[in-house]
């Protein structure tokens, strides 16, 4: 039963937030792979944060033990960078041999 003038509970009320690592892994590997066609340095610098993001929220979700959602975002960004990451190497081999 809600009290009149008491704000409503919303997301995040019972403790559960989204680990902001996550987020912040699948926004670095989107702007990576924008980035890419600006320049592949850019690609790289914003692909390797996403990365090492990614890994350091999934082990934050796990020790968290339920109080922090947000996996598969921190998939998602490990994926996104480290498919950056690999196109700037590939980028840079056939720069080197072609």
């Amino acid at each position: 039963m809600s009290v009149p003038g008491a704000p409503d509970a919303g997301p995040g009320a019972a403790g559960v937030v989204t680990n902001r690592k996550a987020i912040y892994s699948v926004v670095c590997g989107v702007l990576a792979f924008a980035g890419i066609y600006l320049s592949p340095a850019v690609g790289l610098v914003l692909g390797l944060p996403s990365v090492t993001s990614a890994v350091h929220a999934r082990r934050e979700i796990v020790a968290a033990k339920g109080q922090q959602t947000g996996d598969s975002l921190a998939v998602m960004g490990l994926m996104i960078g480290g498919g950056a990451v690999v196109t700037v190497a590939l980028w840079g081999m056939l720069q080197l041999l072609g």
